[in-house]
């Protein structure tokens, strides 16, 4: 049942429920005897029972259920009020008069319940209202610990742990650093607005690329990092390479200036290189900056002969 159902048929309830309270109320009170009217032990209990029925409309009926309790006393209070003026007109003694303290201490009880119940439900969505507040906090911490602001894209926290969730399950994968060649040139003669701009083109057409087999981070300032899970030939990453390559070869436009983006790129392969997350990004980055010494534009696998 979805949630817009289930609030109908709570709003069905507040209105029926206070009917049926009233319908049976009023059955009780006019076609049994008169409270007043009864002695000994039965009028005590049939007192009880109505003041019981009443509370009982209060709390389970929220909305209207409270009016419909005042109501119905007020309508035996006035009932009971004319039984009783007819009898001290008719100089009888008249037993009414407990029935009609019932019935006002049956409304005095009903208004506390009411009060404090209302009270009750408003401190309960106070505090599920602050539970939601520290909730979507929380979430925002959460994100802002694992993902970059600028991209939307994991951050290097992010990635690491998904480097260690890999290695404890035992799975083979391949890292490669995406480094953006002359990215400080960008900023320099551009701005960081043009930076910021490369960044965020780059990182969506990335995004593009990447399916559950392939996790994408921002792992630095101007450095992406791919997590290619599973035994991956020589081959297929340097069919990886390419294709990320031609994504990066469109070039991009800020404020009508044409920019034409190359990287440079590092891999190191587990557990081939390296067995743990701290090893593997070192490799990694050694093979990076071989590339890019290498002239940028350029791949290196990461070796023994240039760890670091």
């Amino acid at each position: 049942m979805s949630e817009k159902e289930i609030q109908k048929k709570t709003t069905s309830m507040d209105i029926i429920g206070p009917i049926i309270y009233i319908i049976i109320y009023v059955i009780v009170t006019l076609f049994l005897p008169k409270i007043g009217q009864l002695e000994g032990p039965l009028q005590g209990i049939i007192a009880q029972l109505l003041l019981l029925f009443s509370a009982f409309a209060v709390v389970a009926f929220p909305r209207y259920g409270y009016f419909a309790a005042v109501g119905a006393n007020a309508f035996q209070i006035l009932m009971t009020g004319m039984a009783t003026a007819r009898a001290i007109r008719n100089g009888q003694n008249s037993t009414a008069l407990t029935g009609l303290i019932s019935c006002v201490a049956t409304i005095i009880l009903a208004t506390i319940i009411h009060i404090f119940y209302r009270r009750i439900v408003k401190n309960n969505e106070e505090l599920l209202n602050a539970n939601r507040i520290l909730k979507a906090k929380d979430e925002k911490l959460t994100y802002l610990a694992y993902y970059d602001i600028l991209t939307s894209l994991p951050n290097r926290q992010l990635f690491i742990e998904k480097i260690d969730e890999t290695i404890t399950a035992s799975q083979p994968f391949t890292v490669i650093a995406a480094n953006i060649d002359n990215f400080k040139d960008i900023n320099n003669d551009l701005g960081n607005n043009a930076g910021d701009a490369v960044l965020c083109s780059y990182s969506k057409k990335l995004k593009k690329l990447c399916g559950n087999s392939i996790f994408l981070a921002r792992i630095n300032g101007d450095e992406f990092g791919f997590i290619l899970f599973g035994n991956e030939t020589e081959s297929g990453i340097l069919n990886y390479i390419d294709t990320i390559k031609e994504v990066i070869s469109e070039p991009i436009k800020f404020n009508d200036v044409k920019l034409n983006i190359t990287m440079s790129y590092g891999v190191a392969i587990y557990p081939l290189n390296a067995t743990d997350s701290t090893e593997i990004l070192k490799c990694v980055s050694s093979a990076l900056s071989v590339a890019k010494a290498n002239g940028k534009n350029t791949h290196y696998f990461f070796n023994n002969s240039i760890r670091m």
